[in-house]
């Protein structure tokens, strides 16, 4: 053999060990993800490609997951092996819990002190950190502005607010003199009554485990009865009761109401939609000033073989500036509270978003860990049939209390 075949070969030789190096040291990791819309796809798929740009060894296999069941593909993958490295989720059922990734070690203690409280509670389990907070959503009231301007009527200083009281005696004169058809719309949600509930300091659940039920059955009879006036007073006509077709987004929408309860998430539509100024807020308060935070977060699967690789990925989205890129073609909040300022491209929407994600800063923990309270699943289904219930005269106020608080203690009974 001569010196140059020897070179040659041992250049082979090196140049196939480098490439068996470089095989081994490549990760494919399986991102599984629920969306609310084509757009939510483009970006997320825009940001796992800007990822493997900075970090050529890692690279996504993306499955987009219909929401229906999708809680239950999570379980079934982890109990049988077959997780995802990395998924979306808006809670973490016990189910799962035994099979998600610790990001304490890694990631320090007070990881979740840069996120959004009430939603980062969520994230914890003891002395565990088993996710990472995506986004946050914040429910709140819209205005049309335009209506209040005809009208003469002052929107308060969202440093001030106002009381539920003093709102709905606002709204009413607005819409009588602004000839506006209601004062106030929202959808028939248990969110719904459930944000007048925070608004007048009561809540489901304990904050943190062993979790009990603390509603007050007599105080939230007496909430459910100023709840039920008020979709007497301000609302269209049999809304709650279920023999009207009117729908609430759209009735705002086409500027036949004031008011308009609604989530962050409807933003998008404001903007494309309204054909009126509207602004976000101030939303009245009661006992407290509250939104009702939910949101998502990402969890990392510890049965895999890339649990390294997806710490970083998680690290990586846990940035101010990544979580903006996220959110702000979405029209959605980060969960983070470094980002800043976001420019979502419309002054409104941003102004809009701000506002909210203020409400959300100054809402009460019970209005974050109630949403991500995995047992909360089981509860909203009959607290909107109680609400139903209660608003038709079916049942009384104290008799829909009753079947709210069994409905939650069931559900911790079928969480554990």
């Amino acid at each position: 053999m001569t010196l140059a075949t020897t070179i040659r070969t041992a250049f082979l030789a090196g140049a196939a060990l480098a490439a068996m190096a470089s095989s081994a040291m490549a990760a494919e990791l399986t991102v599984m993800w629920t969306v609310n819309s084509d757009k939510e796809e483009q970006v997320l798929r825009g940001l796992l490609a800007e990822y493997t740009a900075q970090h050529p060894d890692t690279t996504f296999k993306l499955q987009i997951v219909p929401y229906d069941g999708y809680d239950q593909k999570l379980a079934q993958g982890a109990a049988s092996g077959t997780a995802p490295d990395l998924a979306k989720t808006t809670s973490m059922r016990p189910v799962v819990r035994p099979f998600l990734t610790d990001l304490a070690p890694e990631f320090g203690k007070d990881y979740l002190d840069q996120f959004v409280k009430a939603w980062a509670t969520g994230a914890q389990l003891g002395d565990q950190i088993i996710a990472a907070p995506l986004d946050v959503t914040a429910t709140g009231i819209f205005l049309n502005a335009d209506a209040f301007k005809k009208a003469g009527v002052a929107i308060p200083d969202p440093a001030k607010g106002w009381t539920w009281d003093e709102f709905l005696a606002a709204i009413k004169t607005v819409s009588e003199k602004a000839g506006v058809r209601y004062p106030l719309v929202w959808d028939v949600s248990a969110s719904r009554w459930i944000t007048y509930l925070y608004h007048n300091g009561q809540h489901i659940f304990t904050g943190a485990p062993p979790y009990k039920v603390v509603l007050d059955k007599a105080r939230g009879a007496e909430i459910l009865d100023d709840f039920v006036k008020i979709t007497e007073t301000h609302m269209p006509p049999g809304l709650w009761k279920g023999s009207s077709a009117e729908n609430p987004k759209q009735l705002f929408l086409h500027g036949q109401a004031v008011a308009w309860m609604s989530g962050s998430w409807q933003i998008s539509s404001l903007v494309s939609d309204a054909g009126f100024d509207w602004q976000a807020g101030p939303t009245p308060h009661g006992e407290v000033a509250s939104s009702v935070v939910g949101g998502d977060y990402i969890v990392a699967f510890n049965t895999g073989e890339h649990v390294d690789e997806a710490l970083e990925v998680l690290r990586w989205f846990s940035t101010p500036e990544v979580q903006a890129k996220y959110a702000a073609p979405l029209m959605m909040i980060p969960a983070s509270l470094k980002t800043g300022p976001v420019d979502y491209g419309d002054a409104k929407a941003s102004a809009a978003l701000a506002a909210l994600q203020k409400e959300l800063a100054d809402s009460p923990l019970y209005a974050g860990t109630d949403q991500g309270n995995p047992a909360m699943q089981y509860v909203w289904d009959p607290i909107k049939q109680a609400v139903i219930q209660r608003v038709a005269g079916q049942i009384t106020s104290a008799q829909a209390m009753d079947l709210i608080a069994k409905a939650a203690e069931d559900s911790l009974k079928a969480e554990q």
